[in-house]
C-alpha cells in the first residue's frame, strides 16, 4: 500500500429479524452513525463503496434506490456483489482506494433487508436456500440442497469424529457468543443461553443443531476508511490497517474436499492460506499470543472452532479444549467474538462490515459493555461466503 489507510468511523443499527425500517431506512442510519462516530459531514467523504446482493433484497441495481440515502449521488460509487464476503470485498476495495491515492475519504455501507415469499408460502430459510441452489453448478451440484447447514454438517460430523469434540464443548462455545452478544446493545440474539438449552435445541442435520447455526439478521453497518494525510483532521484515534488479504479456496462447493471430506483434519482452505500469507507478512510466529482480539465470521458454532485451528490458533483437532478451558472468553488470554459473532447476529450483507468494525471498537476501547478488559492492540477479523472465500484484515492501534 503506498499510502497508510485508517479506520476513523464505525455506525451500525440495531440488529433484528425483522426490522420496521426499510432498506433505504436502514442504510441512512448506519451511514449517519458512521459519520456521527468519525464526526465529519457526507461532503467530506470522497468515495462510496456499496455492498449488497440484489437477489436477497429483491432489486436491480440497488445503488440506484439507496442514492439519496447513502449520499452517493454525484459521488464516486463502486458496488460490490460477492455473496456473503460483501462487506469484506467492499471494505478491502476501499481501502485500495485510499491507499492509492483515488481519494482520501473512502465509506462503505452494507445493509441487509431480506424479502420473498409471504411466510405462509415459504418460510424465509428455505427461500435463501432455494437462492443458494440456483447458482450452484449445474451438473454436480443442482441434485442436492448445497448451503450453509449441509455443508457446514459434514464439516462438523467430520470434525466431532477426528478430535474426539463433544456437543457440551460445542454448547460452551454458543453459551459464550450468547453471554457477549447480551452485553452488545446491536447484537440480534441477546437471550441468554445454558449448555442444556444449547443440547436440547432440535436437530438440523446431525450434529448441527439449530442453536448452531446463525440466525437470519436485518441490519445495516458502515465503515469509513481515511488516508494518513488526512486522519489528523478527523480522529485522534485510528484504527490503522496493518495488512489484509482476499483469497478463494474453489470455484464450486463440491470442490472443497478438504473442508467437506477431510482425511486427517477439518479446516478452510482459504482461510488457512490467507492466514499463513498474512502473519509471514508482519512477523507473527505464534498468532495466538500475538494477537490480542479476534472477530471471527463464524457462520455456525463448530465453525469457530474449525477456523481457530486454520487460523493458527489450536494445535489440528484441540480448539474444542482450548473454548472449553475459557481461554476465548472476553477475560480469556485471547478473547474471540466479543460482539457476540455471527451466530448471534447475522446480517449477510453486513456481517464480515460489522467484524471489521467490531475489531476497531475494541482496538479504540469504544466496545462499551462487551470491551475487552486488556488493553488490545492488534487483532484480526475474518470474513465467509460462498467457494469459502476468505477476506481477512490485520488491525492495529499502532501505526504500521
Amino acid at each position: 500500500m503506498k499510502r497508510r489507510v485508517a479506520i476513523v468511523g464505525f455506525g451500525q443499527t440495531e440488529m433484528s429479524a425483522h426490522s420496521p425500517l426499510t432498506k433505504a431506512e436502514l442504510a441512512n442510519q448506519g451511514v449517519r452513525r458512521a459519520l456521527d462516530d468519525a464526526r465529519i459531514t457526507l461532503k467530506q467523504v470522497d468515495e462510496i463503496v456499496l455492498g449488497d446482493i440484489d437477489w436477497v433484497s429483491g432489486t436491480a441495481e440497488s445503488e440506484m434506490e439507496l442514492a439519496d440515502f447513502v449520499g452517493h449521488w454525484r459521488k464516486p460509487l463502486v458496488k460490490i456483489e460477492t455473496g456473503g464476503t460483501v462487506g469484506g470485498s467492499a471494505a478491502l476495495s476501499a481501502i485500495h482506494h485510499v491507499a492509492a491515492g483515488a481519494c482520501d475519504v473512502a465509506l462503505v455501507s452494507t445493509t441487509a433487508k431480506f424479502v420473498g415469499p409471504p411466510p405462509d408460502v415459504m418460510p424465509r430459510g428455505p427461500f435463501l436456500q432455494a437462492a443458494i441452489s440456483s447458482g450452484v453448478h449445474a451438473l454436480t451440484e443442482k441434485w442436492c440442497a448445497i448451503g450453509a447447514v449441509g455443508t457446514l454438517s459434514l464439516m462438523a460430523a467430520a470434525y466431532a469424529k477426528l478430535s474426539g469434540c463433544t456437543e457440551e464443548a460445542v454448547a460452551l462455545t454458543r453459551v459464550k457468543a450468547a453471554r457477549n452478544a447480551m452485553l452488545n446493545p446491536y447484537a440480534h440474539l441477546r437471550e441468554p443461553l445454558t449448555v442444556e438449552d444449547v443440547m436440547k435445541s432440535p436437530m438440523l442435520t446431525a450434529p448441527m443443531r439449530h442453536l448452531h447455526m446463525c440466525p437470519i439478521t436485518e441490519g445495516s453497518a458502515s465503515i469509513i476508511f481515511a488516508s494518513e494525510d488526512v486522519v489528523d483532521q478527523i480522529t485522534d484515534k485510528p484504527v490503522w490497517v496493518q495488512d489484509m488479504v482476499s483469497l478463494h479456496s474453489a470455484q464450486h462447493w463440491s470442490a472443497l474436499q478438504d473442508f467437506i471430506a477431510p482425511k486427517e483434519h477439518c479446516t478452510l482452505p482459504s482461510l488457512q492460506k490467507a492466514c499463513e500469507i498474512l502473519y509471514k507478512r508482519n512477523g507473527i510466529t505464534n498468532p495466538a499470543k500475538q494477537l490480542d482480539v479476534v472477530e471471527m465470521y463464524e457462520p455456525c458454532t463448530w465453525a469457530e472452532l474449525v477456523w481457530m485451528e486454520a487460523m493458527g490458533l489450536a494445535e489440528p483437532n484441540q480448539a474444542w479444549k482450548m473454548a472449553a478451558s475459557g481461554a476465548t472468553a472476553i477475560d480469556g488470554v485471547l478473547p474471540i467474538n466479543p460482539s457476540g459473532g455471527v451466530t448471534s447476529t447475522n446480517g449477510g450483507v453486513t456481517s464480515t462490515t460489522q467484524r471489521y468494525g467490531e475489531l476497531a471498537l475494541q482496538l479504540r476501547g469504544d466496545a462499551g459493555a462487551h470491551q475487552v478488559p486488556r488493553e488490545p492492540r492488534r487483532g484480526i477479523a475474518t470474513g465467509f461466503g460462498g467457494t469459502g472465500w476468505t477476506p481477512l484484515l490485520l488491525l492495529s492501534k499502532d501505526k504500521p
